[in-house]
Parts: C-alpha cells; sequence; structure tokens
C-alpha cells in the first residue's frame, strides 16, 4: 500500500487539540503522528526560531506518554533540532516571570505550548507512536500582549477578534502584534521544512 502523508489542523488549546486528534487517527489510523506548532522558550538559550523535538511531554498535572524514540533520533540528526521538553499549560505564558516559573518545573531544556500533551495522551489512548516539534516564537525573557489572557474562549483557543478589538484599545502595543505576527509567519516556515524533511526519512503515513 503507497504511503500518504495527512495534514490535519486539530485547532489551539488543549480541548480542541485532544478532540481533533482523536478523530484524526480514528479517520486515518496512521502509523505514527507528528505534531507540530510553535511554542514559547522557558530556557533562556533558546531563540526564536530554534526547534525544539519532544524528548519529554507534560502539563501541570502529570507526565504525558513519551514520544517514539525512533522517531525522536530521526529528527535530532537533522541540521538544528534540539531535544527537549514540551510543557503544556491552560492559559498562554505571557511574561517572563510566568515562564521562569514554569522553567522550574519544565527541566534545562524546555518551551511551553496549549497542545502536545493532549496530543500525546491521544496518541497513546490509540496506541499511535507518535513526535511533536515546536518551533521558537517567544525567547524566555520576552513579554506579550497582557490582554491576549483575556482573548482566550472556553476551549482554550485565541479570538483573533477579541485580540483586534484590545489591540485598538492599546495601540502602542500594535507593533509588537505585528512583530510577532511577521516571526511566526517564519516560524512556520522553519517548522514545515523540519516537518517535510523527518517526514522524507521514513515510510510513514502521518495524520
Amino acid at each position: 500500500m503507497e504511503d500518504r502523508i495527512r495534514i490535519v489542523e486539530t485547532g489551539d488549546g488543549s480541548v480542541r487539540a485532544a478532540r481533533g486528534a482523536l478523530e484524526a487517527i480514528a479517520a486515518f489510523h496512521p502509523s505514527h503522528v507528528l505534531g507540530a506548532g510553535i511554542a514559547g522558550a522557558l530556557s533562556p538559550e533558546l531563540a526564536a526560531g530554534d526547534l525544539v523535538a519532544s524528548a519529554r511531554v507534560l502539563d501541570a498535572a502529570e507526565e504525558a506518554p513519551a514520544p517514539d524514540p525512533e522517531l525522536l533520533a530521526r529528527a535530532l540528526a537533522l541540521p538544528g533540532v534540539r531535544s527537549g521538553t514540551l510543557l503544556s499549560v491552560v492559559s498562554p505564558a505571557l511574561t517572563a516571570i510566568q515562564k521562569s516559573a514554569l522553567a522550574a518545573r519544565a527541566g534545562p531544556l524546555a518551551v511551553v505550548d496549549m497542545e502536545s500533551a493532549a496530543w500525546a495522551r491521544a496518541c497513546a489512548h490509540e496506541r499511535v507512536p507518535y513526535l511533536i516539534l515546536r518551533v521558537v516564537s517567544d525567547t524566555a525573557d520576552e513579554d506579550l500582549p497582557g490582554y491576549l489572557a483575556g482573548c482566550m474562549d472556553s476551549q482554550g483557543s485565541i479570538r483573533r477578534a477579541a485580540v483586534a478589538s484590545r489591540a485598538l484599545l492599546h495601540p502602542a502595543s500594535i507593533p509588537a502584534l505585528l512583530r510577532m505576527r511577521r516571526r511566526v509567519a517564519g516560524c512556520g516556515r522553519a517548522l514545515g521544512a523540519a516537518i517535510a524533511a523527518l517526514a522524507g526519512t521514513i515510510p510513514i503515513r502521518i495524520a
């Protein structure tokens, strides 16, 4: 049977991530799963654009099931990919102080996101080997606009319309938002290239 690559967007936030991953696995029956997305750095040595592969995944509750060691080894063979911890949270970490507090639990090289633990548990529930790649969008010492936390819906997704409304009320934050938008676009290109390179090394179907 010819191998296929399926690209699925689960949505942001843990609730949508878990539901979307389970639905995709049920629909496509993948041999392996690669998760991908942006993340905030918790470690000061990580710069914007750095790529981190999931040696370990956890959230506020507990350790998530471990990623596939073979996929991890293949990812780490790619240029610029580093091994680290992915810590999933319910609300975005917006300040350097918040990131510093999270870093104390996550370990020496870590990033923070909102979906990785949900993906990991969905894959473990369906017994599908997985790996997650994250690209750093904001550094450990970087503060993001504080009103972003109030722009989330009940399932942990950022409401873009709410961000636009709040930005109009805080015009001084608009340049930072525009810089972040450009940076995230670049991060997406780097992440896409890494995922494509990793997928090209192994004969698998990816949901």
